[in-house]
């Protein structure tokens, strides 16, 4: 558990940090994506809404890459 709680405190410095949050990222932003859509009444049918939670988490996780990992080559 140590090992994990080091790797979070300087996650960009090696790969399971980085990983860790990438995956915490993943997950808040699904929940979070499908409890608006699932809150806000609306006719989408499934295949609608599984593809806008799959696009927001795609946008979420390209935005992180540009933030986190290629800043740290500038």
């Amino acid at each position: 558990m140590q090992f994990l709680l080091d790797s979070m405190q300087s996650p960009v410095n090696n790969f399971l940090g980085i990983f860790l949050y990438l995956t915490l990222l993943i997950v808040l932003t699904i929940v979070v994506v499908t409890l608006l859509l699932f809150l806000i009444p609306n006719k989408l049918t499934t295949r609608i809404k599984n593809a806008i939670i799959g696009g927001i988490t795609f946008l979420a996780v390209v935005i992180w890459f540009y933030v986190v990992i290629l800043s740290r080559f500038r």
